[in-house]
């Protein structure tokens, strides 16, 4: 709601939109407390379908191409809807699967192609990805075909058998990360900021890698990008975001404690994972992992969360 408007240059989210937004997923917060699982796919079906109609309507207003890239986007959003409405019906792990990991994931990969190298500095991407989408043409026609490969690749491979499906999105993931974030190559920009996003990175790739070949822990292996891709890029991203349209000080980019948050995440990640492989005291690893989680976004929130600011 942040990153298509500014690219597409159109209308910045509305109040109402964001209130909208933030209303439907406490509702879907609220009915998961009380396990109404049928509502909590309902309602989670709304959220893409709202951020649909949300983007298509600056889309269709565009006065520049947004990145190729934000294709991803749209695949995202149509897997969560597909996923959130067929779990109502099906009680399906692949859906679930579907649910909880590839429609975050194609996000992620959408918007990090274009952002992640631009905040890393690595500039000759950049400017690699602009000569194409900028060009006065349709969206679709901007889209080097590798990259419809890529999506369509990624997409299929949760129609597949789940050994065969995990090694091909480790390669999507892989060639995401090697050849778009330039993870071999350290961040230009160097910051705390710039670090530990291209520690997430990794984290990211490494978590699909992971899943490709251990097939005993499949499931558990998950939780390494659920913790150190999900919720370590959403914490760092919204550093980012916080610091430019709030107080624009580069020195809380700059911040050593977000090693400190980011080692923390790792940690609860790895004790989560590993938990798997001793059974005995399998919940109370659980519980490590929860405790040491929420250290680390108490610890971020009590240095950022007071530079928000509220349209």
């Amino acid at each position: 709601m942040t990153a298509v408007p500014r690219f597409s240059k159109t209308e910045h989210a509305k109040g109402i939109e964001v209130v909208i937004f933030f209303l439907i997923t406490v509702t879907g917060m609220i009915l998961a407390h009380f396990n109404q699982e049928a509502m909590v796919f309902m309602v989670s079906a709304l959220q893409p379908a709202f951020l649909l109609v949300f983007l298509l309507r600056r889309i269709f207003k565009r006065k520049e191409n947004p990145p190729y890239s934000f294709i991803f986007i749209f695949v995202g959003l149509f897997l969560w809807t597909l996923s959130a409405l067929a779990s109502i019906l099906v009680d399906s792990e692949g859906f679930k699967a579907l649910h909880y990991e590839g429609a975050i994931v194609a996000i992620i990969l959408g918007v990090g192609s274009r952002l992640i190298p631009g905040i890393l500095g690595h500039v000759e991407i950049v400017q690699s990805q602009r000569e194409k989408y900028e060009k006065p043409l349709p969206i679709l026609k901007t889209v080097p075909w590798y990259f419809f490969l890529l999506v369509l690749s990624f997409v299929t491979s949760y129609f597949l058998d789940e050994r065969i499906g995990s090694i091909i999105r480790a390669l999507v993931v892989g060639t995401i990360g090697f050849g778009y974030w330039k993870l071999f190559s350290k961040p230009k920009d160097k910051t705390a900021l710039t670090w530990n996003i291209w520690i997430s990175s990794w984290c990211i790739v490494l978590s699909f890698l992971l899943k490709g070949i251990w097939i005993d822990g499949y499931i558990h292996g998950s939780h390494a990008f659920f913790l150190s891709g999900i919720v370590l890029l959403s914490l760092l991203i919204a550093t980012r975001v916080i610091q430019s349209h709030g107080p624009k000080d580069k020195n809380l980019e700059n911040w050593n404690g977000l090693y400190v948050v980011s080692g923390l995440i790792i940690l609860a990640a790895i004790t989560r994972v590993t938990a798997f492989l001793m059974p005995e005291s399998y919940l109370t690893h659980l519980g490590y992992s929860s405790v040491i989680l929420g250290i680390s976004i108490i610890i971020w929130s009590i240095k950022y969360i007071r530079f928000v600011k509220v349209y």
